[in-house]
């Protein structure tokens, strides 16, 4: 209808030429009125248009997104044919929560993987004898491990930063960051107002899962030198979280980098797109990283509208709603809750 009615106006606009008493031709132009009008219709017509583009773009960014999500799980479950149980972060604790020597400090469980996911080269490149230093630090192809940017962990609706690298306050380096991280499932991670769910099933009894100990974690993929086996994810694999997205700038711990030993570790005790993002509208007050309460921080997030998106053990990727009951929540995490959730 608006395409027609600026048809008939430029046609009304382009009658025979019509000749002056001097000679000169006369060409008809549009009234006043006629081209507000036509500029009225144009701007009506690019403000429909430019949220239907917006929206093929993120369509197109998420479908991107859930692409790398699911090589990510499918390169997790290759591990587990060669090691018999998935991935986990190489770092050591005794007990009462003392770090062992830095010589256990092997990086994290995407450190592990790196073999998996293509990464040969970059992983051949690294010294797991060292005594002095943790791999991280490792300079391969002339730059440390910490600086390497893997596109493959980087969710193309995370605009914040383009280049995928985020300043670690704690080293003041700019370290290459994951929008993925492994799911402890629904784990105790300190008391904070908006994490009334954690450890909902009694499941998940070691704080931020620092344990090696299977039976004081919820999830699959501790904090430290644990993961689960296949067999111990009762609940069946597809109804258990392997990975999911997080947002680097919402996390001091996760922007430390996706090699770091405490960086990539989250839980399902926090809603989904809870938010902890300094500087954005609506953050929650009180209940994040940059008041002191980091434990609301480390819960799953995403830049796409209405949720995010997850891997679950059998390799599949699925959407959840940030508006999901958060009981089906945290039985999603927890990997041997016993119960059955439709969601």
């Amino acid at each position: 209808m608006c395409v027609s009615l600026i048809s008939r106006l430029i046609s009304r606009s382009l009658p025979v030429a019509k000749r002056r008493g001097n000679g000169v031709l006369r060409l008809p132009g549009f009234t006043l009125i006629e081209l507000l009008v036509v500029i009225a219709i144009i701007g009506v017509l690019v403000g429909l248009l430019l949220p239907a583009v917006q929206q093929a773009r993120e369509a197109a960014r998420r479908s991107a997104c859930g692409n790398k999500l699911k090589q990510l799980g499918l390169a997790a479950l290759n591990y587990v044919d060669v090691n018999g149980r998935l991935p986990y972060t190489n770092k050591r604790i005794y007990p009462g929560h003392v770090w062992h020597s830095r010589s256990d400090h092997k990086g994290s469980f995407l450190v592990q993987m790196l073999p998996y996911m293509e990464q040969n080269t970059l992983y051949d490149g690294l010294d797991f004898t060292s005594n002095t230093q943790d791999v991280e630090w490792q300079v391969v192809g002339g730059k440390p491990l910490y600086a390497h940017v893997l596109s493959d962990l980087r969710c193309p609706s995370d605009q914040h930063s383009p280049d995928g690298t985020y300043l670690d306050s704690s080293t003041n380096q700019t370290r290459a960051c994951s929008n993925y991280s492994g799911s402890m499932g629904s784990q105790n991670n300190n008391s904070c107002s908006c994490a009334t769910h954690n450890n909902y099933f009694g499941n998940g009894g070691s704080i931020r899962a620092d344990s090696e100990a299977g039976n004081l974690i919820s999830g699959v993929i501790g904090h430290v030198w644990w993961s689960a086996k296949l067999k111990e994810i009762t609940d069946g694999q597809s109804k258990t979280i392997l990975f999911g997205e997080v947002r680097p700038q919402c996390a001091w711990h996760i922007r430390k980098g996706w090699c770091n030993i405490n960086s990539v570790y989250t839980g399902t005790g926090i809603a989904i797109n809870f938010n902890t993002c300094e500087g954005e509208p609506g953050t929650g007050s009180g209940c994040n990283q940059y008041s002191g309460q980091w434990a609301c921080s480390q819960g799953f997030k995403s830049q796409h509208p209405g949720g995010a998106l997850f891997a679950f053990c059998d390799g599949s990727v699925q959407f959840l709603q940030e508006t999901i009951n958060m009981v089906t929540y945290q039985a999603l995490g927890d990997r041997r809750d016993g119960t059955t959730f439709n969601w």
